[in-house]
């Protein structure tokens, strides 16, 4: 499969993506927070992410039909304009409550028109041998831009008020389509059959079971951020929590990606694998019973390290698969996905009264990845 860019222009994906962690760094854990200071409920905002998260499903679909017609850097480009509308309606929301089933609906299709793009190039442009350092790159040199983000973006909302952060943040993306604008986007040919796409979940339906419950912790984190939020009033301190996970997440990675490709993945997967159950564990006990500031950075800045030895390794398993059936395999996985980010969000609105016994469901659900057999994963004869 040829590269859909010059692997020396690969560098320009990652300028752009660098701008784009920066600029969403700013906003991001702090969405849910400013539906709450308008006054939505908590219940609500789980709707506004079970809307997004079903939108994105969607958009994945409708992303690879769009790359066949204008091409993958292209369907970026597109991506912009969702994303600066969805910042500029978020100002409007106050005054016209009727956006907020809107608004969710744009930033699952704009998730779609970002991540689908993304992770295609990806595959396309690293090798099998060295995909753990490759992905741990990949994630951790756009994010060295981005670690003061959450800070910046906390002190911008307090003294400024959020609408001056959304502004703030749009025109910093303006300028983060501006590495990919010289890239060539030669329109591509994904052909989704029913036959084909039944091929693909046969071969890889080892996957889908492992994907609900990793997204489970990966989303779990969202809410943790809202519950903090929750239990500290303090938009400041959470800027603080997520620029100390940010400077710990970065450089840990790169180390983790190159221990991913010199090591046993499976086992350093199983090791990551019950260190996010311990830490989902530890968060529950703080939550539940001693819920204190020093507390919520530490467990925190665990909770991102836990994850990173987890995810590297087993991100490194699933986009070797990739390779195989391309873009197909990267759309159908976002079935299993947004399973999981669904069960997650629909849990939240059950126990908003009792948030911290969220994290200890999915402390118990990780248990899975201690036991499961990766060499049967990585098998490509379509049998349990």
């Amino acid at each position: 499969m040829p590269p859909a860019i010059p692997r020396n222009k690969l560098i320009n994906l990652i300028g752009m993506v660098g701008l784009n962690n920066f600029a969403l760094g700013l906003i991001s854990i702090f969405v849910p927070i400013y539906l709450l200071q308008i006054g939505y409920s908590f219940e609500t905002v789980m709707v506004w992410f079970i809307i997004h998260h079903s939108c994105i499903l969607i958009g994945a679909f409708g992303t690879m039909y769009l790359s066949n017609k204008i091409g993958l850097v292209r369907s970026l480009h597109v991506r912009f304009l969702f994303l600066i509308t969805e910042l500029l309606l978020l100002l409007a929301l106050p005054t016209h409550p009727w956006l907020f089933y809107l608004i969710p609906v744009i930033t699952g299709l704009e998730s779609a028109l970002y991540w689908m793009p993304v992770n295609i190039l990806l595959v396309r442009n690293t090798t099998e041998e060295t995909m753990g350092s490759s992905m741990s790159k990949f994630f951790a040199y756009p994010n060295i831009l981005s670690i003061w983000s959450p800070l910046i973006g906390a002190a911008v909302a307090y003294y400024f008020g959020f609408p001056i952060l959304f502004i703030l943040s749009a025109l910093i993306l303006a300028l983060a389509i501006t590495p990919i604008l010289s890239l060539a986007s030669a329109k591509t040919d994904f052909k989704f059959t029913w036959f084909h796409a039944k091929e693909i979940y046969k071969k890889n339906k080892r996957f889908f079971l492992p994907e609900v419950i990793d997204n489970l912790a990966e989303d779990a984190g969202v809410i943790w951020s809202v519950f903090v939020y929750i239990q500290l009033v303090s938009i400041v301190q959470i800027g603080l929590i997520g620029t100390l996970t940010a400077i710990a997440g970065v450089f840990f990675t790169l180390t983790i990606g190159k221990l991913t490709d010199q090591w046993d993945k499976r086992k350093l997967i199983r090791i990551g694998a019950v260190l996010v159950s311990l830490m989902w564990f530890l968060n529950f006990l703080i939550g539940e019973y001693i819920p204190n500031q020093w507390l919520f950075y530490i467990a925190s800045i665990g909770m991102t390290l836990s994850l990173k030895v987890f995810l590297v390794p087993y991100s490194s398993v699933l986009f070797n698969r990739a390779r195989k059936d391309d873009a197909q395999f990267i759309v159908l996985r976002e079935i299993p996905t947004i399973l999981g980010r669904l069960i997650l969000y629909g849990l939240a609105i059950v126990l908003s009264d009792r948030i911290p016994y969220l994290f200890i469901f999915v402390a118990l659900v990780f248990i899975y990845f201690w036991f499961v057999d990766f060499r049967r994963l990585e098998r490509n004869d379509g049998q349990f």
